[in-house]
């Protein structure tokens, strides 16, 4: 199947554009709040009915020429004031133009605080005022007075653009809540996406491609896929954006059929992968073990002139190193090395390889030629180091290099405890463990079924079967 899939790649036409690597979009979440703001506005949006747009084309039309260069807030409030104080005042052109320069600044509390001028002055907004408003409100995190300006655009007689609902979405999107809420406002996206239909403003392919993310890094793959399918009946076009999240979702859960199947059918219609597609392709397969096929793929990018970026070599680098193949993963990163592209992932990914291995001397080497090479080993970095030093039972290294870590303001976090714990415990170290755990205590970090099934086994190790029973009968008092 896969060589059936790189034969169909291949036979694809050869004039492509490389395309830069997609990011992505943020992950999908709710919570209760939000849902309550949108109910309140679906129900306000069904009760309206559309008037025509107040402001002329030459209004929505934002000019650039002329505007005062805004550096700072103060500089914003000084003209907003002059502006004011002008009889006639200017005309909302020339206050959103200030407005637009400091949300560029990213000080969304002053916008918000200059419409407020605005409004108390009797300056009325235009659809472009309340697209900046709603942005702003959308980085602050508050959806629903974000809801609230989308309901004034009907009040005031202004017909909401396609960029308003994007926006409006992807505030959704930035809430960042988690659990069961994302079902939640999955439904309420797709109810938005019903109203922009039922008026003048449809959907586009970037609502459409911000859902479908979504939805797929939710694991909804097959809501996302309905999705995708309603997009095309409906006319259309999907791209390279809509097809990596399809096949970056279905990857997570395994379903490599569905990959190739999605992967054949974009190139089936000239939609070639660019780098984020491969990346995933690469990950997956060294990720199921089958690094010979994510060799073939990262050949493929060579050959269309596609260099692998940081992450796809890392994701071959780790494939090797999960089997053992440390020659091979030290040859990647000496490649890497040679182009400059590693990064501190990299670093990471090869130590926990000889780690694992206990190639202890050459991790720690390793570990000291990052920081020469002025990359900053981050927690993950030491965890594998600490939890390497320990599966050799070189105890007093594991206890230096967690005094080095905090002296370098890394701070040790539940998994560095685990692991330091789990290494003491088994190295029979038992009173330096319970120091340790007196620490945890003391910093209120909390503390989880995984950290007191370390300290009792550690006890039981030791012959403290009493002090290991009474720890344990405890864990009903402390929650756990």
């Amino acid at each position: 199947m896969l060589k059936m899939m790189m034969r169909n790649i291949a036979a694809s036409s050869s004039s492509y554009c490389t395309s830069r690597r997609w990011r992505g979009m943020p992950c999908l979440h709710s919570n209760s709040t939000v849902v309550v703001f949108a109910n309140d506005y679906f129900a306000f949006l069904h009760s309206q009915h559309s008037k025509p747009i107040k402001s002329t084309r030459t209004q929505l039309e934002q000019p650039v020429r002329n505007s005062p260069k805004i550096t700072t807030v103060e500089d914003a409030f000084n003209v907003f004031d002059r502006m004011l104080e002008m009889r006639p005042p200017p005309s909302v052109v020339r206050f959103n133009q200030i407005l637009g320069q400091v949300a560029k600044l990213k000080h969304y509390s002053a916008v918000i605080s200059l419409y407020n001028q605005m409004d108390v002055s009797g300056i009325g907004p235009d659809v472009y005022t309340l697209n900046i408003l709603i942005n702003c409100y959308c980085h602050l995190n508050q959806m629903g007075f974000s809801l609230s300006v989308l309901g004034n655009f009907f009040k005031l007689g202004l017909k909401p653009k396609v960029s308003t609902f994007n926006t409006l979405i992807n505030g959704f999107l930035l809430e960042n809540r988690v659990g069961e809420a994302a079902g939640i406002l999955n439904k309420m996206m797709r109810e938005l996406l019903r109203k922009m239909e039922e008026g003048a403003c449809r959907p586009d392919l970037v609502v459409y491609n911000t859902i479908i993310d979504s939805l797929c890094k939710d694991t909804q793959v097959d809501d996302a896929l309905n999705l995708f399918s309603e997009m095309i009946c409906k006319g259309i076009a999907p791209n390279v954006i809509t097809y990596n999240s399809l096949i970056h979702g279905v990857c997570k859960l395994g379903e490599w059929k569905e990959a190739t199947r999605l992967l054949n059918e974009m190139v089936s219609k000239n939609i070639f992968p660019d780098m984020f597609t491969f990346s995933v392709l690469v990950d997956t397969l060294c990720k199921e073990g089958m690094v010979v096929e994510a060799e073939g793929v990262v050949e493929m990018m060579i050959q269309r002139d596609i260099e692998p970026d940081t992450v796809t070599y890392n994701s071959l680098m780790d494939g090797y190193c999960l089997r053992g193949e440390m020659d091979k993963a030290q040859k990647v990163f000496k490649l890497m090395l040679s182009k400059g592209s590693m990064d501190v992932v990299s670093y990471s990914t090869l130590i926990n390889g000889y780690c694992k291995h206990k190639k202890i001397d050459e991790a720690k080497m390793l570990f000291l030629d990052m920081s020469h090479k002025g990359l900053v080993p981050n927690t993950i970095t030491y965890n594998t180091l600490l939890d390497g030093f320990c599966k050799v039972g070189r105890i007093d290294d594991t206890q230096k290099l967690f005094s080095e870590m905090q002296a370098f303001g890394q701070l040790p976090n539940v998994r560095t405890y685990a692991v330091l714990l789990d290494g003491l415990c088994k190295n029979r170290q038992l009173s330096r463990a319970m120091q340790l755990f007196g620490e945890m205590e003391a910093k209120k970090l909390h503390i989880g079924i995984v950290i007191y099934n370390i300290l009792i086994r550690g006890l039981c190790i030791t012959g403290k079967t009493e002090s290991a029973r009474d720890l344990f009968c405890g864990l009903s008092s402390k929650g756990t």
